[in-house]
């Protein structure tokens, strides 16, 4: 385990998780971190259900050169995600890795091309679309129950001043949460919808350019249309500065009703709506699924999502497959907050494509000079 800061934390409840249902498929015989303490916390906490400590390290070289192992689990600031990333596989190891799968399109590709070349598995530790919701939300949709899909909204407007530490730094993070975040719903948008994204449009800005007294090179508030395949359009909300009233939904729209966290609501008549609950849109979904799906998804009935997209990525490595969120599908889902960006600073409609195939970098350009991505 690389990196041992709060995302690294909820891996490692994950793993507890299968340990506690008979799936402890990992050893864990090393965590590295730069703070010395962090790693010998991580290494107790793992202590507690494995039985014994993996060794800390502080140096990522030390522990490559030392230890014998299989894979790796990398949750480190995303401006050194492509740096450890590559070491780990031209180690020869296997790589799990946290969203966004790099901080720029450049420095995602280089991670790819290294794993394609030593042919080791790269997973992206994509966990939102692994819920038992938004499985629900993409099976529904496989079926038909709300149409044809016509519109997506997702908003989320909160208040919130507090400085968010290295991601408040353009060349740390790459973006806002809008960014880090927003890779999740760029997955979710591609998963459910089944689509690819084509053209986004977008206007950014930092409306508080100061947060707890510290300077704020990201912005805090986007806008954003995204143009799917078949004509669905998308509209994204993102803000942390939005005072007095905050909101927070996703909704999908189809030819024959709509569907969210809350249920599945079909128009009836003029003025009648049928609403299934999504507890009962769940059941459904699982009385009905193959049992092979079903213990894909959630085996032994584990519904953590950290936990099974670990368990994904032990059975991608062990049977020398694909998993489910690989290098190239964690490149599709953040082309499309990165075409925010260029879009913004463009000021003008930008085709996701042009992105992925790095046409497009007037906003990235600034990162991977900086970090000496070329």
């Amino acid at each position: 385990m690389v990196g041992c800061g709060g995302m690294m934390r909820a891996h490692i409840k994950a793993l507890k998780e299968l340990t506690s249902k008979g799936l402890g498929v990992f050893e864990v015989k090393a965590i590295c971190d730069t703070n010395e303490k962090a790693a010998a916390e991580a290494a107790k906490e793992v202590a507690s259900f494995q039985g014994y400590a993996p060794r800390a390290y502080t140096r990522l070289e030390s522990m490559l050169s030392e230890e014998s192992l299989d894979a790796v689990d990398v949750a480190v600031p995303h401006n050194i995600h492509h740096t450890v990333a590559i070491a780990c596989l031209e180690a020869g190891l296997n790589v799990l890795i946290e969203k966004p799968l790099a901080i720029t399109m450049r420095a995602a590709k280089r991670i790819i091309e290294c794993a394609s070349k030593y042919n080791l598995v790269l997973a992206v530790a994509e966990n939102y679309r692994r819920s038992p919701e938004n499985r629900a939300i993409r099976w529904a949709i496989e079926r038909g129950l709300i149409g044809e899909p016509r519109m997506l909204l997702w908003v989320s407007a909160s208040w919130n001043m507090r400085a968010w530490g290295w991601r408040e730094d353009k060349f740390a993070a790459g973006g806002s949460w809008v960014f880090d975040g927003g890779v999740h719903f760029a997955d979710l948008d591609r998963y459910q919808l089944g689509k690819e994204a084509e053209e986004v449009y977008a206007v950014q800005r930092t409306f508080e350019p100061v947060k707890g007294g510290v300077r704020v090179t990201v912005d805090d508030a986007t806008l954003a249309v995204i143009t799917y395949e078949g004509g669905v359009c998308a509209q994204w909300l993102w803000t942390r500065v939005a005072p007095g009233k905050q909101l927070g939904f996703r909704v999908i729209y189809g030819s024959k009703g709509a569907i969210d966290y809350d249920g599945l609501y079909l128009q009836k008549g003029e003025e009648e709506t049928e609403v299934k609950s999504m507890r009962d849109l769940v059941g459904e979904m699982l009385r009905t699924l193959e049992p092979r799906i079903k213990e894909l998804w959630f085996p032994m009935g584990v519904a953590d999502t950290v936990a099974t997209e670990l368990h994904d990525f032990y059975t991608a490595v062990v049977n020398r497959g694909k998993p489910e969120v690989d290098g190239v599908e964690a490149y599709k889902d953040m082309a499309i907050p990165l075409a925010f960006y260029e879009s913004s600073k463009l000021g003008e409609p930008v085709r996701v494509r042009d992105v992925e195939e790095l046409r497009v970098e007037e906003y990235q350009g600034e990162i991977n000079e900086k970090l000496g991505i070329h």
